[in-house]
């Protein structure tokens, strides 16, 4: 019997920032459940020499990969390189396929096949082409690749007609970067899980921004995640208290996630992200494929305020790998 899981994960920079050192705690987290579910662990990091991921693989011969890997050199654009490999040698591996890690981790390609699919998402526009923003408008500069907001913050919103700082983007990388229309209203992060019977949606999450001051943009940005010291971090709270809620949006969003989920083939364990403008309109902004499994991240917390221990969290990411119940591999 093979019981051997591999944990891979992306390695760390020399000077590792907040958001990189999160995938540490993933690590432990993922290695305490499978060690409680009867495998034993091997783990491994991932950088550019993906040769060395490749032998690693071929020496160890897993049952199956656990694929932590969230950027590869702190770049968000090789995030679904390691899945090629996974493919190669047909081992099974947690979470969102090859295509779907792609479309999920670039963007403008995310709202390109959301627009396909009649999903509504904030009208946008690439760099290349400007002369399309709406001088009545306010919009949003965002990377392309990144996650975890990184390079994402209230100094990206600006006015339509703010010729000096659209002057300052189109200085920018065009391969980098595009706008998006920035949506006033609230924000929600809703996890998916596979579960036996299809996609679960788990609670809903609110962003919540308290005390912000009249004028202060209230987004869920870099500062907010990962500068404990600081007043956005300080004061943005999630909460699943969620009050003046219409079903019938909830239930659109529920219907949202989950033609996502299917039409773009979506597995293992997602997190969706609205803005909900203040006519109560929902609009998918990104979806998270792989969402971070750290206990103060959004996916886990929806876990547990829905309390299902992480231990069962990893056996049902774990058993949509396999497409069968760990008890039968075991046999």
């Amino acid at each position: 019997m093979n019981d051997l899981a591999l944990i891979l994960y992306n390695k760390l920079s020399k000077t590792p920032t907040d958001d990189e050192l999160d995938v540490l705690e993933q690590v432990q987290i993922v290695s305490k459940a499978l060690k409680q579910l009867g495998f034993r662990i091997k783990t491994g990091q991932v950088d550019l020499n993906l040769q060395k991921t490749f032998d690693l693989i071929k020496k160890l011969n897993p049952c199956f990969i656990f694929n932590l890997v969230e950027t590869i050199s702190n770049r968000g654009e090789f995030v679904y390189f390691p899945a090629a490999i996974y493919q190669f040698f047909e081992i099974p591996y947690t979470g969102s396929p090859l295509i779907p890690l792609f479309f999920a981790a670039n963007k403008v390609q995310t709202k390109m096949e959301m627009k396909r699919l009649g999903i509504p998402t904030p009208a946008w526009v690439e760099l290349h082409e400007l002369q399309k923003l709406d001088p009545a408008k306010k919009y949003i500069l965002k990377p392309i690749w990144e996650e975890g907001s990184v390079g994402l913050d209230e100094h990206c919103i600006f006015n339509g007609n703010d010729t000096g700082f659209i002057g300052e983007i189109r200085k920018k990388n065009k391969d980098l970067y595009f706008v998006e229309e920035f949506v006033e209203g609230r924000e929600f992060n809703i996890s998916v899980i596979a579960g036996a019977q299809g996609p679960e949606v788990l609670p809903f999450a609110e962003m919540t921004f308290i005390d912000f001051p009249e004028g202060k943009p209230k987004i869920m940005g870099y500062t907010a995640k990962w500068k404990e010291n600081s007043f956005e971090y300080l004061n943005t709270r999630r909460t699943f208290d969620i009050a003046n809620f219409d079903q019938r949006v909830k239930d659109r969003m529920v219907n949202i996630c989950k033609k996502c989920w299917n039409e773009m083939g979506l597995k293992g364990y997602v997190r969706f992200d609205f803005r909900i403008d203040l006519q109560g309109h929902p609009f998918m902004i990104d979806i998270n494929a792989n969402p971070c499994l750290s206990g103060s991240g959004g996916f886990m917390a929806a876990c547990d305020y829905a309390g299902i221990e992480p231990r069962d969290i990893i056996k049902k990411i774990v058993e949509h790998a396999l497409g069968q119940p760990i008890g039968n591999l075991q046999k």
